[in-house]
């Protein structure tokens, strides 16, 4: 399994059409992934040809659904972890008659290192920031997964600096070039998203949408190390922020 940016784009330009097609008539959900970004990961998940996709934070069921429609012959396995939340029956009501998702509430950090299986492609939207990433690591270094996919690791984010100084071959949605192909499938959300990260296709930002990265294993990777330095980050910028909110 090899993938790298330009493979992607060269992809993403051969389906796009067909993918349009695909998520045609699926409403967009605020908070929820942008097309471009399951777009992405239905192009890298192609090099990994998983028998499963499991899903850690499903809020109001955006990404479930697309996950749902671009792999119909795959199981959709999606935890979140508030059952009380009002997204769930928000959720529940979009996702009714999917005959492949099942919907599991629980601490997807406690269920999913026992869980996961071989073969299995993993998406965490929750939990965010540096708790995402641990939980990435700990998945990757049961040298179960082909890659993993971690949602809001935006270009400039303490997350975002960590992969790129850490893990090789790293891929992500945001990359401007990918945009010019994919921001056609995310017109019913450019309202939604920040002004910095909208593209008209002629003055482009630094980065485009939230940043989705796909994380190839590595086997020469040292996972539980990078988890160590994970949970090292996570504290520094925890206090950095402290002190920052009490300056």
């Amino acid at each position: 399994m090899s993938i790298d940016p330009g493979s992607v784009n060269i992809a993403a330009a051969d389906m796009l059409s067909a993918f349009q097609r695909r998520v045609a008539g699926i409403p967009y959900e605020r908070k929820g992934i942008l097309y471009s970004e399951m777009f992405f990961l239905y192009l890298c998940v192609q090099a990994a040809k998983p028998s499963r996709v499991v899903e850690s934070g499903r809020a109001r069921g955006q990404s479930t659904l697309l996950l749902s429609t671009i792999f119909s012959d795959l199981p959709i396995v999606s935890i979140e972890s508030d059952p009380h939340s009002p997204d769930v029956q928000v959720a529940q009501e979009r996702l009714r008659g999917r005959g492949n998702v099942s919907l599991r509430f629980g601490d997807a950090t406690r269920i999913l290192p026992a869980e996961v299986r071989q073969g299995d492609a993993v998406l965490i939207d929750g939990p965010k920031g540096f708790r995402g990433l641990r939980l990435a690591l700990r998945l990757l270094a049961t040298g179960k997964l082909k890659q993993i996919f971690v949602h809001d690791c935006a270009f400039g984010s303490e997350e975002r600096g960590f992969l790129d100084a850490h893990l090789r071959g790293a891929l992500y949605s945001d990359s401007i070039e990918f945009a010019r192909i994919a921001r056609a499938l995310d017109a019913a959300c450019w309202a939604d998203m920040p002004l910095d990260r909208r593209f008209d296709g002629e003055r482009p930002p630094h980065a485009y949408g939230y940043g989705l990265a796909c994380i190839p294993f590595d086997p020469t990777a040292s996972y539980r190390t990078l988890f160590a330095r994970a949970v090292v980050a996570g504290i520094r910028s925890r206090f950095a922020h402290s002190i920052a909110s009490h300056g």
